[in-house]
This record gives C-alpha cells, structure tokens and sequence, in this order.
C-alpha cells in the first residue's frame, strides 16, 4: 500500500481539484450503494417471510421518512427504489470515470508538455552525454502509461469504498461476520500478493528494455544508409532482437501474471463465499432474509476485492513507468541553461569580439588565451583541422557554452549580460549536417513561424541563392523535400537551410562546416553566393578547406586551441 500511497500523492499534490472531485464522487456513489444495500433486507423479508420492517433502519431522518410518508412497503416499491439508486449509483460512477478520463488526458499532455520545454531548455553540454531514445520512449511510451495510473488509482479507490460499504453492511448484520469478512479479504489478498509483485517487476523490465531498444533503433535509423552500404545491419539486429527476447519475457511475466490471477480468483471466490455462508448459517444468528442479504453482501465484497486487487496489479507495472517518467523530466530540468543576463540584444552589432577566451571540455582544453575581432558587415573565415576548436567558437557566440575565463564583448558589452535568448534572434545558425523535416520547402524555411509572408520566404531564398532551382520545381515552396531532404541535392539542402537562417533578417550568420559535402564547383557557387551576401549580415564561416580564404575578407587559423589572424 505505500507504492499506492507515493502514487496518490503524487497526483494529489499536482492535480489536486481534480484528484478530490473524482474521489468525492466516488466515496458518493458508496454512500448511495450502502443505501441499496440495506434496502435489499426488506425486499428479502418480503420474499422469503412475506413482510418486512423498518426496524433495522437507525433513528433518524430517513426512518421518519419512511414512516410517515405512507409509502407502503411492497415488492414493486421496494424493487423500484433499489433499481433508482443503484442507478443513481451508475450516474455518479459515470460523471466520477467522465471526470478520470479528462484528467488523464491532462496528466499526459502536461507531462509531455513538461519533458519537451525541458529539453528545449537544457543547456547543450546536455545533449552531448544524453541519449536520445530514452527521451523518446519518455515521451511516446511513458507519458501514456504514466497518466493510466491516475485511472488505475481512481478504480481502486472505488473498489476499495466499495468493499468497506459491504464489510460495514455485514457488521450492520453481525459483528462476527464482519471480522469473519475482513479476514477472509485479507487471506485472499496475501493468496495472490505474489502475482501482483511478478507485475510489478515485469513492468520495470519493460520500461527499461524500451529504453534500451529505442535508443539503437534511433541510433540505427540515423545512420541507416552507411550500415546498409557496407551490409552492417547485423549488429543492429543483434541488439534489437536481444532487446525484443527481453520485452517478449517482461510481456509474458506480466500477462501470466493478471490471467493467473483471474483464473485462481474465480475459484478462490467460491470457497471463501461457501465458508463466509457457511459461518453466517453456523455462528451468525441470522433470519433467513439476513442470510439471503448476507449472501448478496459476501458476493459483492469478494468482487470488490477482486477488482481491487486488479487494479493494484496494474497500477504496479504503471508506477514503473511514472517514476521513470518524472526521473527524466526531473534529470532534463536540472540541466536547464543558467544564464543570467536579461539585457536586450543590440539592435545593430556594430563589434564582436572574443577576449582573451579560454575554454575547457571537462579536463580538455578546447582554447587558450584566444583574441579574434570579427569584422562586421563581411565574411570572416575559421579555418583550421578538424578538432582544432572551431565549432566551440561558434558554440560560444550561440551561448552554448559559457567561456572558463575571459569575455565576448558584443559593442563594448559582455554577451553575459544579454538575454540569450534575444541575443539567438540576432543569428542564422546552418550547422554542418543540414537537418529538413519531411516536409514542404516552405514549411522547411518557415520552421512553424507564421509572422513571415511568401514574399519574404521568396527574398530568403533569393538571399541565398536558391530561388531559381526553387522556383524550377513543379510545386515550388509547396515541393516536398522528402525523409531528411533526400529529394534535393546537398547544396540544395545547404541553400534551403541558408534561406531558413536568413528570413529572420538576422545580424550574424554562422556556418559550421557548410561546404564540407559538396563538390568543388557546388562550393565555389556557395561560397560566392555567401560573399555577396556578406555585404548585408556578418558571416563568420569555418572550414577546414583552406579554398575558403580566396572568398574571405578576414581570417582566422585556429590550431590546437589558439588563434592567430593570417
């Protein structure tokens, strides 16, 4: 029961209203269902003995009622007023599960809402170690299964309210059948204890192989073209297939688990039924309409307790699910950028400079003492070999990362003290692997902003040298680009990734290696087009192609963490 309590709390300390009303309303349909329940001893007394009595009804309210109402106690009355609360029970139980069901698909959507503002929040040093199918199954997996255990937690509730209506109908009836009630649950709970415990540990198998298998799926998928190229999908299948061996035996525990324990429940029913009747008959004293009643009540209480015990077992393998679930929100939000300035970006960058820069990736010093003054309104190029510390300076400008020592001094200011976020809507960043959504040219370009027409669409592609091939499509911007923008050319898919930096109209665009993929002639075309384009925007390009100095109008070696201008 202390899984079942962390479970409740949870989701009464972050959806309280909600949490209580569904509750009310449960424990309000209990209350009107022990109403029923004691209207079946007359309509019993009627049956078995041919009259009945009020006399089991306490002092009060509705016992006045009864008697001076003159309503006459018959079969057809009573009959009448079991079907109508029972009725009203259903209503309430309805308006309760309507309730559940909204809530639950609140639960999941503010969860998946959570983790993905986390993500796009944590800070880049994040991404570097994290592993992307753990956030994948987070947000495709366990957000559904974590917001079904609001729904397993509410049913519980009302099986439970249930089983104490009927435990306290049997003490109304006899105080030696309602011990004799609560030990016989208790015996039949502790029976079947060990099925819900195999379910609760094939639900956390399951979660973490459906980490496990997703995180080489994504990794497979994103690399699907080389590994089939040199015919090394077989360590993939390898490790899926492990994987799927692993799922298919945490699926199959829990599934023998919750059939076993329908199967066992049934007969375990019928003999605890048969000794609850057989002691009421030897040791409870009871009329024969008592008996009947009781009859009715230890039936009732036994499903109650099944169903109770049902969606225990569930909640077990879902909690598995929600406690990972929030283990990763929580991991994401404590990696959330910690960036202090909240100055507006300049709205002309009239310098850049890089001060005395040192920066470290844990023990690895990436730059050293580094001075660059980038010359606005041209191209600056950073050339260098591969690992020399280019992408960390662009890194740097993009607030990425926050320099050891040293300062960026945007017009004579610290870049610390600028809101990040408004100093990235100075900059069009075209990052070396051009990452297209399947999906239109337009939509690619827009990225889901809706304050740019088709005619600035038109003048970013302009910009960038794309509008002729563009416009030569069939389709134009409505052209589909296919699976990772398969459709196009790589300079194509570097031009429409340009146009997309470009529309904003930003200060400074920074490329990343953007002519690595193409040919000689494709890159020479680019860069020309970026030439032209440096008289509008400060462009600060890195390459490892020495070709790109022909095209600079300043630039920078960076060679094992320093930098020098040549």
């Amino acid at each position: 029961m202390r899984d079942f309590a962390k479970v409740f709390g949870f989701f009464f300390n972050n959806y309280r209203a909600e949490t209580v009303f569904a509750v009310a309303l449960i424990i309000l349909a209990g209350l009107v269902e022990a109403v029923g329940v004691m209207a079946f001893l007359p309509f019993f007394q009627l049956i078995l003995e041919g009259d009945a009595s009020i006399d089991h009804i306490p002092d009060g309210a509705i016992r006045d009622f009864i008697s001076n109402s003159g309503v006459t106690i018959n079969i057809a009355n009573v009959g009448i007023f079991i079907a109508a609360i029972m009725g009203v029970k259903a209503l309430i139980l309805w308006l309760a599960l309507r309730k559940v069901g909204k809530t639950v698909a609140r639960i999941s959507a503010d969860l998946r809402r959570r983790l993905l503002s986390a993500l796009l929040n944590a800070k880049w040093g994040f991404f570097v170690n994290h592993t992307l199918g753990v956030s994948l199954n987070a947000i495709v997996m366990e957000t559904f299964a974590s917001s079904m255990a609001f729904v397993s937690t509410a049913r519980f509730i009302s099986a439970m309210v249930q089983f104490c209506v009927y435990a306290i109908g049997a003490m109304l009836l006899s105080w030696k059948m309602f011990f004799g009630a609560i030990i016989i649950g208790a015996a039949l709970a502790l029976s079947l204890w060990t099925l819900v415990r195999i379910a609760r540990s094939a639900g956390h198998s399951q979660i973490e192989l459906s980490k496990k298998m997703l995180t080489h799926m994504a990794e497979m998928l994103q690399g699907i073209k080389p590994l089939r190229a040199m015919a090394l999908e077989n360590k993939f299948i390898k490790l899926l297939t492990s994987h799927s061996r692993g799922l298919e035996k945490a699926q199959s525990d829990q599934l023998i688990a919750s059939q076993s324990m329908r199967v066992f429940h049934e007969p375990l029913m019928v003999v605890t039924a048969i000794l609850g009747l057989y002691g009421a008959v030897t040791y409870g004293d009871l009329s024969t309409s008592e008996l009947a009643l009781m009859a009715v009540i230890f039936i009732r209480l036994l499903n109650s307790m099944n169903i109770a015990q049902g969606e225990y077992q569930r909640l077990m393998s879902q909690e598995a699910a929600l406690w990972s679930l929030m283990g990763t929100i929580e991991g994401t939000e404590k990696a959330a950028e910690n960036w202090a300035g909240g100055n507006a970006a300049p709205r002309e960058v009239k310098s850049l400079k890089f001060e005395n820069i040192t920066f470290s990736h844990d023990d690895n010093k990436v730059l050293s003492d580094v001075n660059i003054d980038f010359k606005p309104h041209s191209l600056n190029a950073l050339i260098g070999a591969s690992g020399s510390g280019k992408t960390t300076i662009l890194d740097l400008l993009s607030g990425f990362y926050v320099a050891d020592q040293g300062a960026i001094i945007v017009n004579g200011g610290d870049l610390k003290n600028i809101d990040i976020k408004s100093w990235r809507k100075s900059i069009g960043f075209v990052p070396q692997e051009v990452f297209l959504f399947n999906d239109t040219i337009l939509e690619n370009i827009l990225m889901g902003r809706d304050d740019y027409s088709q005619s600035d669409v038109w003048s970013a592609l302009d910009a960038a040298g794309a509008k002729d091939f563009v416009n030569s499509l069939p389709d134009k911007l409505n052209s589909y680009v296919g699976e990772g923008g398969r459709k196009l050319s790589g300079g194509q898919r570097q031009r429409i990734a340009i146009a997309r930096a470009m529309i904003h109209r930003p200060q400074i665009l920074l490329l990343d290696e953007a002519t690595s993929a193409l040919d000689l002639k494709t890159e020479e075309i680019l860069l020309e087009t970026l030439q032209k384009l440096s008289k509008k925007v400060t462009i600060i390009f890195i390459s490892h192609n020495k070709k790109v100095q022909e095209f600079a109008d300043i630039v920078y070696k960076v060679d094992a963490g320093k930098v020098i201008k040549i």
